[in-house]
């Protein structure tokens, strides 16, 4: 009798271990039967406009309802990294310290991304970053991004400015990390290829009254305006007292400029919009098919096209990561770092030896609330 219960033990342990070693549950390190994924980015505030969490959202409760990972539901905790530094990485050590994640995604803007990346490679905790194309972010063994570099952005729109004879530009750009390296490089490209930088200016994130900067760059005499946001807010305020001002110069952005959520109460004031953008095929079928259910779900368009697209194909990333390797920080920092041709909503996804996304910029213009080729 003895032998048989010793032999019943020995099953039962067997049976768990087993259990245990089953690809997406070997190590989740929780006893809630779900795989626990942080989000940081901003769920208040204008930056929130991006769409983001939503996106995520989104990609979670269709990979939830298809199954899980391996049998295993995804189990979302987000946090309010309000675009700023201070609270995304609250946000990180929360998840990290008090939930036990293994997985962050996010930050969703360049100040967010940039502030938590050491600290998922002190944590060994892997970051996936999306809507985030600052130079400034440094990719490390553990810290990855869906977005491309945004240095990338300006060589092909100071070409186009060039070919246009624009000799005057007037800059306008928000005080962050990710719009002033776009103002800043852009500066020294026009002024290399004989252009002179007529007024340049800065404002602080939260500003709304852009009078002043407007009067001045206006006075300059410009032959066109290149304004370089962070926050959505600042886009529209922006377009709107320089078109009220009476500037009848080209108007030109970086790519947030593009986020159509920004205009929902004046489209005409986006049309005409001169901007370098990432090439971008919205008749693809995932990319369709994504658009469809985001507005099924919230009824609303993508707020800020491939941008909100690429917060959704990073969790499918993260997923398909989990679902062949286990959810295993080492293990999916190491399937991302040799992620390539990842077919998404967003388009292809390559990730270099920094940890970025690869991706070709084009100049676009915006017509009727959608982009094409300028």
């Amino acid at each position: 009798m003895q032998g048989w219960k010793l032999l019943a033990v020995a099953l039962v342990v067997l049976a768990a271990v087993a259990f245990l070693a089953l690809p997406g549950l070997s190590q989740t390190g929780h006893a809630t039967g779900t795989i626990k994924v942080g989000f940081v980015g901003a769920l208040t505030g204008p930056v929130a406009k991006y769409g983001a969490f939503e996106a995520v959202r989104l990609a979670v409760d269709e990979i939830n309802a298809d199954g899980g990972i391996n049998g295993t539901p995804i189990e979302l905790i987000a946090e309010d990294g309000k675009c700023n530094a201070n609270d995304a990485i609250t946000s990180a050590t929360k998840l990290i310290k008090a939930d036990g994640v293994k997985v962050i995604l996010g930050g969703h803007c360049s100040p967010e991304s940039i502030a938590i990346a050491p600290i998922a490679q002190e944590n060994k905790v892997v970051m996936l970053a999306s809507i985030s194309t600052s130079p400034a972010f440094k990719g490390n063994d553990y810290a990855f991004r869906t977005s491309p570099s945004s240095e990338m952005q300006v060589p092909p729109l100071a070409e186009y400015l060039r070919k246009a004879n624009v000799s005057r530009l007037a800059i306008i750009y928000e005080q962050t990390s990710y719009a002033a390296p776009i103002a800043e490089s852009l500066k020294s490209e026009f002024e290399k290829a004989g252009g002179t930088v007529s007024s340049y200016d800065a404002f602080a994130p939260g500003t709304t009254d852009y009078h002043t900067i407007v009067a001045r760059a206006k006075a300059s005499n410009p032959d066109a305006v290149f304004i370089s946001p962070q926050s959505p807010d600042a886009v529209y305020g922006l377009f709107k007292q320089l078109k009220e001002s009476g500037v009848n110069a080209l108007l030109a952005g970086n790519d947030i400029t593009a986020n159509t959520a920004a205009f929902a109460s004046d489209p005409s004031l986006q049309d005409g919009l001169i901007y370098s953008g990432s090439a971008y095929n919205y008749d693809a079928p995932k990319t369709k098919a994504f658009a469809q259910a985001y507005k099924k779900a919230y009824g609303t368009d993508v707020p800020y096209g491939l941008y909100t697209a690429e917060s959704y194909d990073a969790v499918y990333i993260i997923a398909q990561a989990i679902r062949e390797k286990g959810y295993d920080a080492d293990a999916i920092a190491n399937y991302l770092s040799n992620l390539q041709g990842f077919e998404g909503a967003s388009g292809n996804i390559n990730i270099d030896e920094q940890g970025n996304r690869v991706r070709e910029y084009v100049v676009l213009v915006m017509r009727d609330g959608k982009p094409q080729l300028a």
